[in-house]
């Protein structure tokens, strides 16, 4: 790389790195580097392509699907239909030892089906799960980790928003990248359901009677609608019944027609309620997505994604050997910034460079989806790890603490997937065949 190659990136990011660490918001940092940039490098970006390159970000109209499945998330939470699923959970398995830990998780699976967020499914399950647990004798810091950990699959089982943004930046296909996240989304669960069966033994922690097959009937008639949603979006997924933007919408409308109509749990203050959580998250996310467009505009200027690629196939290392290696440092930085910043800024230079050697991308998308979403449990930064502790009322290195089990089920479930990736491009490859 060239001397000024690199002044560019050292002013490029140390700005924004210097603004995040002032906690200026990441839509303000990015502004921020790019000023900084234009002023140091006269001509090397106009005005007129900054602010054309901001509008063009937004000129995407799969981002519709964001705002769908951010809505329907909502009204999943404000309608009442996620407390249908954990008593009809609870009655099936409550008898269990350790059950509301299974449950947790449980839960956490159909709720990926919906909500299509780490966020959105903490602030459901958590503010659901967390009291209940204490409730029943779980030590609160096991509480916080078991729900923190179950919500990094949310972004993962279709349908997926931060999919939708993986497509959009690495030129995907949507669709396919969330066929691609499910069987890995369905093994993560399965994986923290081995580790909380193991230490729910091994803690003894408490169970319930059982409650009965009359009860399980009658809690299964009562979530069968909000159970059967997940499943027909994912079926809708797979055979290719509209467009991921449709079927976003559509069951946004399924989801306010129980919640409204058939269940009878959402007035009018409630659909308002998620709106409003709907469009700051929105807001929030569109933002981000229209400042980071600036900001890789400059850096695919630079030519350094070229570079970068060109450096990493003349390492001669296996494809495999790469990917570990790439996921190594989106684990790191998951540490220290924030998962959009990784997902916005760093996945799309690494992905060119991990297309030049034969790496699938669908496979490294998924992969950088998993481990990026563990920064969101890890200190200093990681948001579900403070949020999930303060809901438990904990102190949030106790809650990082119970974290490092599922962590490390999840980073051998990784390790798994990159020496085998047909498990994730299986279902893909068999509905695209």
């Amino acid at each position: 790389m060239t001397p000024l190659l690199l002044s560019k990136l050292a002013v490029l990011f140390g700005v924004l790195f210097v603004a995040m660490f002032l906690r200026i918001p990441f839509f303000f940092s990015c502004f921020a580097a790019a000023a900084a940039y234009a002023i140091i490098f006269p001509g090397a970006m106009p005005a007129f392509v900054f602010a054309q390159t901001f509008v063009h970000g937004l000129n995407n109209q799969v981002y519709a699907a964001v705002v769908f499945y951010f809505l329907l998330g909502a009204i999943f939470n404000y309608g009442g239909l996620g407390d249908r699923m954990v008593r009809f959970a609870n009655a099936c398995i409550g008898h269990m030892k350790g059950s509301l830990s299974h449950i947790n998780v449980i839960i956490s699976i159909v709720f990926a089906g919906v909500s299509g967020t780490a966020i959105g499914d903490t602030a459901s399950v958590g503010n659901l799960m967390i009291p209940m647990m204490k409730k029943q004798g779980y030590p609160a810091p096991y509480a916080a980790a078991i729900t923190q950990m179950s919500s990094i699959i949310g972004p993962i089982i279709p349908p997926s928003a931060v999919f939708v943004i993986i497509a959009s930046m690495l030129e995907l296909s949507v669709r396919r990248l969330f066929l691609a996240g499910l069987i890995p989304g369905i093994l993560m669960g399965l994986f923290e359901l081995v580790y909380s069966i193991y230490i729910s033994k091994k803690r003894n922690y408490p169970c319930s009677p059982f409650a009965g097959w009359k009860v399980i009937w009658k809690e299964l008639k009562e979530c069968i609608w909000a159970l059967l949603l997940p499943v027909g979006i994912i079926i809708c997924l797979t055979v290719g019944i509209g467009t991921v933007t449709e079927i976003a919408a559509a069951s946004c409308a399924v989801a306010l027609f129980l919640s409204v109509v058939v269940y009878k749990e959402m007035d009018f203050k409630g659909f308002i309620s998620a709106i409003m959580t709907t469009a700051r998250q929105v807001a929030s996310t569109l933002a981000m997505l229209a400042a980071a467009t600036v900001f890789v505009w400059i850096i695919g200027t630079m030519n350094f994604s070229t570079e970068l690629a060109t450096f990493v196939a003349g390492l001669g290392l296996p494809p495999a050997v790469l990917v570990l290696i790439a996921l190594a440092i989106i684990f790191v930085l998951g540490m220290v910034l924030d998962s959009n910043v990784i997902t916005v800024i760093f996945l799309p230079v690494m992905a060119i460079s991990l297309k030049g050697v034969g790496v699938d991308l669908y496979h490294f998308a998924v992969l950088a989806a998993i481990v990026n979403g563990m920064g969101l449990n890890t200190p200093p930064v990681g948001s579900l790890l403070y949020l999930t502790s303060q809901i438990a009322e904990c102190d949030p290195l106790q809650t990082a603490k119970e974290s490092i089990p599922f962590i490390l089920c999840i980073l051998l479930l990784v390790i798994i997937l990159v020496f085998f990736p047909q498990i994730i491009t299986f279902y893909p490859n068999l509905v695209a065949s």
